[in-house]
């Protein structure tokens, strides 16, 4: 055959092969198209349900003023929707229900106990959470759920002998109930047994994609748990395959689309990052995602547009009622604005709250003002667990740096960039110049 004839015949296998490709990814996109849609219309008519269950107890409770269990009913109800829009009033609305059906009833009501924990978590408000946890649990031992939960606050709360006691109490075929097996994955990664905790969650994740028990809401949940600690162990396809699924579950979860705008910016796909930012705070305004977007435009060079988002995020983070916004004091931390205000903060903080997270706060803000000793005090409070967290590892390896301590900051940036390459942005390119000078 020619070489006129080859060429012939094979341009009308690549014209074949390139239409087939085109037409397949043209119905793989419908397809998905479909399946999103769907997903939306079944989220849509969930939320549907629960307004109208809302209505119809609000109702019953305005004719019964004596019902405590219309009022737990309406309290759990508040919490669902304050989870799926991330309304604040929700939250408040919850706790108001919860505390008025203890109120009237407080026997044979314990369940609510919990309603009400979860509502003075979402205010931060920890340490109460906690005295309401410890005499639910003292008034029913035997439920490995609230003990549970008791553990998760004692952990926020920096208890970790409390939080050792509770999560050590539990018998080993309840560790896999869905109210169990998140919180005794993070206890477990925040003792630095981040392969044992990934292992639960998968689990966890598993299971809840075959349970007919929980909203989409509570499953997209378990996609985002495990979406979060893949990004903080460095694995991204893991991530983004575990958030991808849960938005095809949930595909307006505000949360999902807050962790694939970290996870776009963890890949430095800023503008992907901004779109899916910007999507999740048209949802609920978290001061987090909003440094996020910042940071984002300043990597384009648009600083204009970074000003505009940092300021509101400063605006978000004022209105936010109980703790400091954690993520949003390293975002200033990090840009070297509000230093002061960051550091007092996160000092007033720390007197009730002395969790390995809020020393690590304190720490950096402490070493951004430069006082590096008291620093590395903090820090060594943050690292006291053997938690192995890539950004820990990093501000202890620059305080180390900045008091002189060579051997330790390298060993502590080593740590860091072996947890975790991909931990932030732009905080493992400083690790990796630092440790090249180090061994210069």
């Amino acid at each position: 055959m020619s070489r006129w004839r080859w060429g012939v015949l094979l341009l009308g296998v690549a014209v074949v092969v390139a239409a087939a490709w085109f037409g397949n990814r043209a119905r793989s996109a419908t397809q998905r198209n479909r399946a999103t849609a769907a997903a939306d219309s079944a989220a849509a008519d969930e939320h549907s349900r629960r307004d109208r269950d809302i209505v119809f107890y609000e109702r019953r409770a305005a004719a019964d003023p004596i019902s405590a269990g219309d009022r737990a009913q309406l309290a759990a109800l508040y919490l669902r929707r304050a989870r799926e829009g991330g309304d604040y009033g929700d939250v408040l609305r919850a706790e108001e229900l919860a505390r008025e059906s203890l109120t009237l009833r407080s026997t044979h009501n314990a369940d609510v106990n919990a309603t009400l924990i979860l509502s003075l978590m979402e205010q931060h408000r920890f340490a109460e959470a906690r005295d309401v946890g410890r005499r639910l649990v003292a008034e029913n031992p035997s439920n490995t759920g609230y003990r549970a939960l008791l553990g998760e606050v004692s952990l926020e709360v920096g208890d970790y002998a409390g939080a050792r006691a509770a999560f050590d109490s539990l018998p080993l075929d309840s560790r896999t109930s869905f109210n169990i097996a998140p919180r005794l994955a993070r206890w477990l990664e925040i003792l630095g047994n981040n392969r044992g905790a990934r292992r639960i969650l998968y689990r966890a994740m598993a299971a809840a994609d075959s349970s007919p028990d929980l909203s989409r809401e509570q499953v997209a949940w378990f996609h985002l748990r495990v979406g979060d600690i893949e990004m903080r162990n460095g694995r991204l396809r893991g991530a983004e395959s575990a958030l991808r699924s849960g938005r095809d579950v949930m595909p307006q979860d505000y949360r999902l689309m807050a962790a694939q705008a970290r996870l776009a910016a963890l890949k430095g796909d800023w503008r992907r990052a901004i779109s899916l930012g910007d999507s999740s705070i048209a949802i609920s305004l978290d001061p987090g995602t909003l440094g996020l977007i910042g940071d984002a435009y300043l990597a384009l060079g648009d600083s204009v547009k970074a000003r505009e988002y940092m300021k509101t995020m400063e605006v978000a983070i004022a209105a936010e009622p109980g703790a400091y916004h954690r993520a949003s004091g390293l975002h200033l931390l990090d840009r070297g604005e509000q230093v002061d205000e960051v550091a007092a903060r996160a000092r007033e903080e720390i007197a009730t709250r002395k969790d390995i997270y809020g020393f690590d706060l304190l720490a950096w803000a402490l070493h951004k003002q430069g006082r590096h000793r008291e620093a590395l005090q903090a820090m060594t409070q943050a690292l006291r667990l053997g938690t192995r967290d890539a950004s820990l590892f990093y501000h202890a390896g620059m305080i180390h740096r900045a008091l002189g301590s060579d051997a330790n900051a390298a060993t502590y940036l080593k740590a860091a960039l072996d947890v975790n390459p991909f931990f932030d942005p732009r905080h493992p390119r400083t690790a990796r110049a630092v440790l090249d000078s180090l061994e210069r």
